[in-house]
C-alpha cells in the first residue's frame, strides 16, 4: 500500500509538472499536457491499478528483485502502449500533428519509469539491511515450530530473521498468589519482574514472540504477556502463518480456533451489495467481451465437432448443485467412460483452442450468465464437481466451509494456485479459500479482483 501511495504520488507529481504550460512557455512540453488536479488523481488511479495489475505489489516482488524486474518490464510496455495510443487517437480526432509530441511524451514516459525503477532497487538494497528486520523468537517444539523456523531461513523471508527457539515450559514456577477482598485483588504479583523468557527476549532484542506449540498445556502465559506489556508482539503459529501466507494452515487449524477467531462475517447487507455489485459488473463486463467470446465461439465451431458452451454439474452455496457455463475446452469424449478426471498438464484431451481459452481464462467468460442467475458471484472459491466434493470432504474436515460463500468466476485461490489436478492440490487451494471465507471483504474482492489481470497475462497455473 506504502509502495503503491508513492508510486501514485510520484506519478501525479509528474504530470502536474507537465501541466504548468503557463509557467513555462518556452518547455517543449508546452500545451502537450494540460490538465487540473482531479483529472491527473484520476490518471494516477489507473496507473498504479495497471501495475498492482502484473502483480509489482504483491509480496514476492518486494522480496525479490528479478521476479519485480519482470513485471515491471511488462507494465513499462502495457503502460507505455496504452498512454501513447490514446494520446495519439485523440490528437487525430482533433486533427492536430502528434508526431513530435508523442516523440516527447515516450521520452517523459521512459525516464519517469527509469526513475521507479533506480527507486526500486535501492528500496530492496534497503529493506535487506539487517535493522529494518524483524527479530524472531520462537517459543515451541515439534512439527510447527520446525515449520516456523523453516520458513524463516527460507527463500521469501528476507523481512524476518530468526534470532531463537526455546522449548514450551513454564519459565517462571513460583508467582505471588492472588486474594480478594471486597472489589479489592490483594497480593503482589511480580507484574515488573523482568521474567526468565523476557530477559531472554529483552538480550536478544527481539521484536517478535511466536507460539509454535503442539500443545498448549504448561505454556507461560503470564511470561507471554510480561513480553507484551514490554513492547514485544507475541502471536501464535496459525495467525503468524495466516498473515505470511494469506492462506489458513488446514492441517493444524481447529474448530475452536475458526470459532472464537475474527472474521467470517456474511450479514445479510454485506450480502446484498455483493450481489447488486456482481449484477453490475458482470453486464459491464459482459458487454466489454462480447466481440471476443463471438470470436472464441466461432474459433470452437471450426476446429472440432460439438456444441459450443459446455455444460457440466458444480456445487454452490450451502451444497446446492447448479449448472456451470464454459466454452468447451476439450473433445466431446474426454470422459467417454463416464469416470470424471482432473484436468493435467499437458492434458491430451484438451483442443488447441481450448489450450488457449484455459491458459488466458476466456474458458470462464461464460460463466457470467451463472452470475446473473445467482447461481455464482464474480468473486469466490472456484466451484467443483459433485464428484470430486464427496472425495474431499472426506479427506479434508473443514472443506464444506468453502460452500458457505458463492462460488466465483475467479477467488483467492485462482490468483495465488495453479489449476488443481490432485487431491493435495485441492487442499492447498483450500487453505486459500478458508482465507477468503474468513477475510472476505470490498478491498479483499478488489486485489482478488485486480490480480486476476496478473493471472491472465502470465497464463498463471493454466493448464
Amino acid at each position: 500500500m506504502v509502495l503503491a501511495g508513492l508510486d501514485g504520488g510520484l506519478f501525479l507529481a509528474g504530470l502536474r509538472l507537465l501541466s504548468l504550460e503557463r509557467h513555462c512557455s518556452f518547455c517543449y512540453f508546452n500545451s502537450l499536457v494540460s490538465l487540473n488536479l482531479a483529472k491527473a488523481a484520476t490518471l494516477a488511479c489507473i496507473f498504479v491499478l495497471l501495475c498492482a495489475s502484473v502483480g509489482i505489489y504483491n509480496a514476492d516482488a518486494l522480496r525479490s528483485f528479478r521476479t519485480f524486474a519482470k513485471r515491471f518490464a511488462f507494465a513499462w510496455q502495457l503502460i507505455f502502449i496504452l498512454a501513447i495510443g490514446f494520446f495519439a487517437i485523440s490528437k487525430i480526432a482533433l486533427g492536430v500533428p502528434f508526431g513530435w509530441f508523442v516523440g516527447i511524451f515516450s521520452i517523459a514516459i521512459s525516464l519517469f519509469m527509469l526513475l521507479l525503477l533506480a527507486l526500486r532497487f535501492f528500496f530492496h538494497l534497503f529493506y535487506r539491511s539487517p535493522f529494518l528486520k524483524k527479530r524472531v523468537l520462537v517459543l515451541g517444539q515439534g512439527s510447527t515450530a520446525d515449520a516456523t523456523v523453516a520458513y524463516m531461513n527460507g527463500p521469501g523471508s528476507n523481512h524476518l530473521k530468526h534470532v531463537r527457539t526455546i522449548a514450551n515450559g513454564r519459565v517462571v514456577e513460583n508467582r505471588a498468589s492472588w486474594s480478594v477482598e471486597g472489589n479489592l485483588a490483594m497480593g503482589e504479583p511480580a507484574i515488573a519482574e523482568a521474567t526468565p523468557l523476557l530477559q531472554i527476549a529483552l538480550a536478544l532484542r527481539v521484536d517478535e514472540i511466536i507460539v509454535a506449540v503442539d500443545n498448549k498445556r504448561g505454556l507461560a502465559v503470564w511470561d507471554l504477556l510480561e513480553c507484551r506489556l514490554n513492547g514485544i508482539d507475541v502471536i501464535d503459529y496459525l495467525n503468524f502463518w495466516e498473515r505470511e501466507f494469506a492462506q489458513i494452515d488446514v492441517s493444524n487449524v481447529g474448530p475452536g480456533t475458526l470459532a472464537f477467531t475474527g472474521g467470517f462475517q456474511f450479514n445479510r447487507r454485506r450480502r446484498a451489495l455483493k450481489r447488486v455489485a456482481d449484477f453490475t459488473v458482470s453486464l459491464l463486463f459482459l458487454a466489454a467481451v462480447l466481440p471476443i467470446t463471438l470470436l472464441v465461439a466461432a474459433a470452437i465451431k471450426l476446429e472440432s465437432r460439438g456444441p459450443v458452451f459446455y455444460r457440466q454439474e458444480r456445487v454452490g452455496l450451502n451444497g446446492r448443485i447448479f449448472r456451470v457455463w464454459k466454452f468447451r475446452s476439450m473433445r466431446i469424449d474426454a470422459e467417454k467412460d463416464g469416470v470424471p478426471r482432473w484436468a493435467s498438464a499437458k492434458d491430451s484431451r484438451v483442443t488447441r483452442i481450448g489450450r488457449f481459452i484455459r491458459a488466458t481464462r476466456i474458458d470462464e467468460i461464460p460463466q457470467i450468465i451463472n452470475v446473473l442467475e445467482g447461481d455464482m458471484s464474480f468473486i469466490g472459491p472456484r466451484p467443483e464437481r459433485p464428484y470430486f466434493v464427496q472425495q474431499l470432504r472426506r479427506e479434508m474436515p473443514y472443506y464444506d466451509l468453502r460452500h458457505r460463500v458463492k462460488p466465483g468466476i475467479t477467488g483467492w485461490a485462482q490468483v495465488n494456485y495453479r489449476y488443481g489436478e490432485s487431491i493435495e492440490d485441492a487442499r492447498q487451494k483450500l487453505a486459500f479459500d478458508l482465507y477468503y471465507v474468513k477475510n472476505n471483504d470490498f478491498f479483499l474482492d478488489l486485489t482478488i479482483l485486480v490480480q486476476t489481470v496478473r493471472v491472465i497475462v502470465f497464463a498463471h497455473g493454466a493448464q
